[in-house]
């Protein structure tokens, strides 16, 4: 009969024992999906964005415009995003450099993830 009371209670130490931690992996596996969603995101705005700016009737400004657009509708206003584009010449081959930083504020140490994508500008003869 003292073995029924001495258990008394333990049922709300366990929870809290077994609670925290659950909810400490499951912000932090929230988190990393988000932020690898994020990557992915802002990977593929970079590549459309040079792919853009590469072609023959466009420029960088036109494809830095279309990654931040792309960037923002994706992930929301609220992202901070600097787009910087360059263009390199090697004789009679130009190439479109785009690289794409993005600043969060919910991952703990890492603030900035950025990302770049090369591409060929499209020549007419």
């Amino acid at each position: 009969m003292w073995s029924v009371f001495r258990d008394r209670g333990s049922a709300v130490a366990d929870f809290v024992l077994v609670a925290f931690p659950m909810l400490a992996l499951f912000v932090g596996t929230v988190t990393i999906g988000f932020a690898s969603y994020a990557r992915t995101v802002i990977l593929d705005a970079t590549i459309e964005g040079a792919r853009f700016a590469a072609l023959a009737d466009q420029n960088l400004l036109a494809g830095t415009q279309k990654t931040r657009e792309l960037i923002q509708s994706s992930l929301g206003p609220a992202i901070t995003v600097e787009v910087v584009a360059s263009s390199s010449k090697l004789g009679q081959i130009e190439s479109i450099r785009f690289e794409s930083s993005a600043a969060f504020d919910f991952l703990p140490g890492t603030k900035i993830l950025t990302v770049s994508s090369v591409a060929t500008r499209e020549a007419i003869y």
